[in-house]
């Protein structure tokens, strides 16, 4: 009997295809996704061209899908086993006004409310002052203009040159958008700052 609701409740509002793809995935086993490479100055832990990150970042990006943003974090969860345990600071890449209006959310800051642990801290360190013409609608030598003077820097105290800062995006493309925000973060922060640019997928 509950099989045949869910088939009509399946026919009636069906599952948006990126949920459908996840939503039997567990985070314990979606650590198999995790594959570290760098772009330009950037790390990816994963690699957009699969279907089921991609669909996990679609869903976390434009539904709001909690179980998306789970999985997500333990990329980020498993690359902080890999490197040397100290107080990290996040810095979620912000969204235009416009857009956070328009989506409601960051979906880099939900995929980091999964993270407890005492030497993690979320920051938002920067701000985006304008509104950007959405990077994948530009050819890529238009990339880095449409975000030059994007971010502005926020000023927080007690920000010391002994803290780990990563910046976090969730797609990484040509690099443009993540290069333009760590420039700001080098030009207010202290000159010795270990500045770590981080992406959850090329």
């Amino acid at each position: 009997m509950l099989d045949i609701f869910s088939k009509v409740v399946e026919l009636l509002a069906p599952t948006q295809p990126s949920i459908k793809t996840i939503r039997h995935e567990k985070p314990e086993q979606f650590v198999r996704f995790f594959t570290p490479h760098k772009v330009t100055d950037t790390t990816a832990l994963s690699d957009y061209s699969n279907q089921i990150i991609k669909s996990a970042i679609t869903a976390n990006k434009f539904y709001n899908y909690e179980q998306a943003s789970v999985l997500l974090s333990t990329l980020i969860k498993h690359w902080l086993e890999t490197i040397p345990t100290k107080s990290t600071i996040f810095v979620p890449v912000p969204l235009s006004p416009k857009r956070l209006h328009s989506r409601g959310y960051n979906q880099v800051a939900r995929v980091l409310t999964h993270i407890q642990d005492p030497n993690i801290k979320v920051i938002p360190l920067i701000a985006r002052t304008k509104d950007t013409v959405p990077q994948t609608e530009l050819p890529r030598e238009q990339r880095f203009s449409n975000v030059a003077d994007a971010f502005t820097y926020i000023h927080h105290p007690n920000i010391t040159a002994d803290v780990r800062i990563v910046l976090l995006d969730d797609v990484i493309t040509t690099g443009a958008t993540i290069h333009s925000a760590k420039l700001v973060l080098q030009e207010n922060l202290p000159k010795q700052t270990e500045i770590i640019s981080l992406a959850l997928a090329h």
